[in-house]
């Protein structure tokens, strides 16, 4: 008997776990589906302020009717891919949410808003973990503008992962297999821009790993015979 009881009130604990896992899943995509709108009423909002310059008349033409204005083409809000960024996104992927953050900011021509309007815009392309990070964990001032808060994010992930495990992705990037030349240079270059080399010495390093990471031996024996070898030296050398 005493089995049976405890048998139930385990089923009863597994049943109600399993009712509160599916109300938090509930929430959260209730949560996720206000942000979209909220987003998506920015958007047209965004839209709806782009400036409007009016078709020049005609100087030349031959009657004094006049020309009908008409405003600039812009895309409509459902054609706008929104970049959203979760908290696991590595500081490589980052970078590259942050291009497309930019041109999204372009192409919605949110700076029209104002800055806390442009701020939850952002806000609601960020997963929970990242918006619990921004609230409580990282001194952003109130009056931060939008490019401060992804600097200071930017920071913040650079201070999670060692620049020493970025340049071991450097120093051991080498041209793949079926790898273009051009694609293999923009590989080291991308990895490079989080490693931290100062400007002076940054050319070097890219000639460097071009010249122990090129598969092409007959480019490698040329740049080899170069006395001063120079990063476009060695460009020209390998896509000759």
């Amino acid at each position: 008997m005493a089995d049976n009881a405890q048998l139930e009130r385990l089923t009863a604990l597994l049943a109600q776990q399993s009712e509160q896992a599916a109300q938090r899943e509930e929430r959260l995509a209730e949560q996720a589906a206000q942000r979209e709108e909220r987003l998506a009423t920015m958007l047209e909002r965004a839209l709806a302020n782009q400036v409007q310059q009016p078709i020049a008349r005609s100087e030349t033409a031959v009657t004094e009717s006049r020309q009908p204005s008409a405003t600039p083409a812009k895309l409509p809000s459902s054609a706008i891919s929104t970049p959203h960024l979760t908290s696991s996104a590595s500081l490589k992927e980052f970078g590259t949410w942050r291009q497309k953050f930019d041109d999204f900011r372009l192409l919605t021509h949110l700076e029209t808003l104002p800055i806390a309007e442009q701020k939850a815009a952002l806000m609601s392309l960020l997963d929970d973990e990242w918006t619990r990070t921004l609230r409580y964990s990282l001194q952003i001032p109130s009056e931060a503008d939008l490019k401060t808060v992804i600097d200071t994010m930017e920071a913040h992930l650079r201070g999670q992962r060692s620049i020493i495990l970025d340049r071991r992705d450097f120093y051991s990037r080498v041209q793949e297999p079926d790898e273009t030349f051009d694609d293999f240079v923009s590989s080291i270059k991308e990895i490079a821009a989080y490693c931290d080399f100062c400007d002076k010495c940054a050319d070097d390093q890219y000639r460097d790993r071009i010249v122990v990471g090129i598969r092409d031996e007959e480019a490698l024996k040329r740049m080899l015979h170069e006395p001063k070898l120079t990063l476009q030296r060695a460009v020209d050398i390998c896509r000759a």
